[in-house]
């Protein structure tokens, strides 16, 4: 038994099945299988419309963008990618633990309630290198 392959689509593509479904020229059955996508992926674009379509009328997202999940700390991101323009600037090398670092720097300055820590996958991908760099 296969497995199928996942897909990620834009926003622009899911408004465009949302307004063929709206236009009630197809079927649902035909339009997934006229765009190959599964019933059930259909069904959560439907579910998602309003979401969908805030998106696209807040303009925070380009119709290229597939996923629409916004940072829960917009203060914080703005504060860090500040001092990241900065950096860059002066052309200082960082790394995922130098911004870690500055993060949490700012997060006691903005007197927030959690630590930033690097996302698993980072750690994960660099782990390996690391011990290969170790051993020789």
């Amino acid at each position: 038994m296969s497995k199928r392959k996942h897909s990620a689509y834009t926003i622009e593509f899911k408004l465009q099945i949302l307004s063929k479904v709206e236009e009630k020229k197809l079927t649902k059955t035909e339009i997934c299988k006229k765009h190959s996508i599964p019933n059930s992926t259909l069904s959560t674009i439907l579910k998602d419309r309003e979401k969908l379509q805030k998106a696209r009328d807040d303009s925070k997202f380009r119709p290229a963008t597939k996923k629409t999940k916004l940072c829960s700390h917009k203060e914080l991101e703005d504060a860090v990618f500040a001092w990241f323009r900065q950096a860059m600037a002066m052309n200082v090398q960082l790394s995922g633990p130098v911004v870690i670092g500055k993060a949490a720097e700012i997060v006691q300055l903005m007197n927030f309630n959690f630590t930033p820590v690097l996302p698993v996958g980072w750690r994960s991908s660099n782990r390996g290198k690391r011990k290969k760099k170790n051993q020789q």
